[in-house]
């Protein structure tokens, strides 16, 4: 194990190279007197033990750290995945959509277009079609590289450095840290994320519309139903859902909550097992396999590879885009398509359309909590589709259930223990349920120019959240598990009944709780005022002409539900509004064409 986590981390960013240097050193003076590393084993697994349930947040977060690591260096072992009994399996029908990786190579110099788009996710893809379709010139700017079903990688220490930005290792600091895992690829996080589709939900674009000034916000039935139709949006087939989806039906059944199906952009995938290093057989609608294809074939350019490193400002106007080794595009008109980390970090280096302040900041993550259950039946969640059902009964409180089985080496770690006990729980993960805790969080955080993440947890949040996991155990346990295991302070396991006493009812302080963030957003919020946002409602800053955002950025609140289908429909109405001159409110896209091929 310690040779390829030692190879993974040697390929890893400088900041990230040096937190785990000083995490190691710190890890050593835990032990004091004594060096951890001369400690005997059954010292070292002790002393790690009391690190996971220590009451210090500084050292859980030590433990914690060493332990994904170590996690996914065990679990990506091929001879612990046979013990297991774990069998990947992707059965679909892949898309027959395209790119040329030989295309996307940028030349030495400069190139010009229309309009020149940083980022190739769900908002820059989708920019890019519409606006090649409308006839003008366009150039996406990638950092990321291109790969597809030839060339992903099963390994995920060769997957995480080529798909994941910061080599998948990308974290909210904070009490407690949070990671975040983040696309930097040709297509970005689309390639990567589970191929959940959700449109934004009623009441949140209604309070768009009626709180944040954005008056397009609930007329995006027609921009949804394109995006749909574009990427093959239909609800899971109920024999594809697996026994870890049917057990989560099982239980909300049981204890009369309300739960259904999921619609994913993947419309005859039976079976999939590889969404985070890559669809094994793109069958899930991927930017890379289904709008950059056709934007390409509109006659859009490609150039991966290049990490844009400026914005062009000429005469007060945007002009361009600089990226590292040279590169440069000129154009009329500047789309920001980075995400909410990227597009942030870009402006706040240059000190762009920030008159309001508000650049990098009111971060929102969906702090999300993996919530597993040990059955006495054969679960085998990874067969089937990996997530597929969803218990929406507390939505009012801005929590979503999610059935949802990561592979091993994604979701192992996440089991408590150490050495032999922790062992003993992977043995039995073919046994294992799984259900997501998901928030429409309130709490929010801050990105910085160096790429610096922070975030605080309120009180608030991380109580919603323990209820959330109450919930989730509820309905474990109505469905026949044993036992349930919280990420929540000191509590490693709940048995029938004590999830309210112990997690609900518990007095944590928000640090002890162990989480993900999946979907950031809001770092240049919309809206029409200047002086509290910073993009207007077509999308254009309000400091820079010719400067456009179009990404999760812009939210102005917590969506609520997965992003990909939203992020797509406001970034293809931000598009059709810079296709015909308008800039006062972004206007709907004229149907797609070609929208299923």
């Amino acid at each position: 194990m310690a040779e390829p986590v030692s190879r993974y981390l040697a390929g890893a960013p400088a900041r990230v190279q040096l937190v785990v240097r000083l995490g190691l050193r710190a890890l050593q003076l835990t032990a004091f007197p004594r060096r951890f590393s001369h400690m005997p084993l059954e010292k070292r697994s002790a002393h790690l033990a009391k690190l996971e349930s220590s009451r210090l947040s500084f050292l859980r977060d030590l433990f914690l750290l060493f332990k994904t690591l170590t996690g996914v260096g065990y679990s990506r072992d091929l001879r612990v995945q046979q013990v297991i009994g774990v069998e990947a399996c992707c059965v679909g029908t892949p898309s027959e959509l395209k790119l040329d990786a030989e295309a996307m190579r940028a030349p030495a110099d400069v190139e010009r277009c229309d309009v020149v788009v940083v980022g190739s996710g769900a908002g820059g893809a989708s920019v890019a079609r519409v606006l090649s379709e409308a006839g003008m010139s366009v150039i996406v700017v990638e950092e990321g590289e291109y790969y597809d079903a030839s060339t992903y990688s099963t390994d995920v220490f060769e997957a995480l450095p080529r798909l994941y930005r910061d080599s998948g290792l990308t974290v909210a600091e904070g009490r407690p840290a949070i990671p975040l895992p983040v696309g930097r690829c040709v297509g970005g996080t689309t390639v990567i994320n589970s191929g959940t589709c959700f449109r934004a939900p009623d009441d949140v674009l209604a309070r768009w519309r009626d709180e944040h000034g954005l008056g397009w916000a609930s007329e995006l039935d027609g921009e949804f139903e394109a995006v749909e139709r574009a990427l093959n949006v239909t609800p899971v087939v109920r024999g594809a859902v697996g026994r870890n989806a049917e057990l989560c039906r099982i239980g909300a059944e049981a204890i009369g909550a309300s739960n259904h199906g999921l619609a994913r952009n993947a419309r005859d995938v039976t079976c999939c097992h590889s969404c985070p290093t890559g669809c094994a057989i793109d069958a899930k609608m991927a930017m890379h396999v289904s709008e950059l294809p056709r934007a390409v074939a509109a006659g859009a350019r490609i150039r991966s590879g290049q990490r844009a490193s400026e914005v062009i400002v000429e005469s007060g106007r945007a002009a361009g885009v600089r990226c590292r080794g040279g590169y440069e595009v000129r154009a009329d008109k500047v789309v920001l398509a980075a995400g909410a980390l990227g597009t942030p970090e870009l402006l706040l280096r240059q000190g762009l359309a920030n008159s309001s302040g508000e650049v990098g900041r009111h971060l929102r993550i969906h702090p999300a909590c993996w919530v597993g259950a040990l059955y006495d039946e054969p679960v085998r969640g990874w067969d089937g589709v990996m997530q597929s059902w969803a218990v929406d009964e507390w939505n009012d409180r801005g929590l979503f259930l999610e059935a949802t089985f990561s592979p091993l080496p994604f979701g192992g770690h996440w089991l408590r223990g150490v050495g032999a006990p922790y062992k003993a729980r992977l043995e039995r993960f073919d046994h294992l349920g799984v259900i997501g805790v998901h928030l429409s969080d309130r709490s929010e955080g801050r990105v910085s120019g160096s790429g610096h993440i922070t975030y605080k947890l309120t009180r608030d949040d991380a109580a919603a959240l323990r209820f959330g996991i109450a919930r989730a155990a509820d309905v474990h346990f109505a469905a026949g598990a044993t036992e349930v295991y919280p990420q929540v302070g000191r509590v490693s396991v709940l048995k029938p009944g004590e999830q309210t006493p112990l997690v609900e009812q518990g007095r944590f302080h928000p640090g002890e709780m162990r989480l993900e963030g999946f979907h950031p957003m809001g770092t240049t919020r919309m809206g029409p005022d200047p002086h509290t946002s910073v993009v207007a409602p077509s999308g254009e800053t309000h400091d820079v002409p010719g400067l456009y955002v179009a990404d999760a950025s812009l939210f102005p609140t917590s969506l609520r539900v997965n992003p990909m289908i939203t992020i797509m429909a406001v970034a293809r109405r931000i598009a059709a509004g810079i296709a015909d001159g308008t800039t006062a409110d972004v206007r709907p896209t004229a149907p797609a064409r070609s929208e299923a091929r």
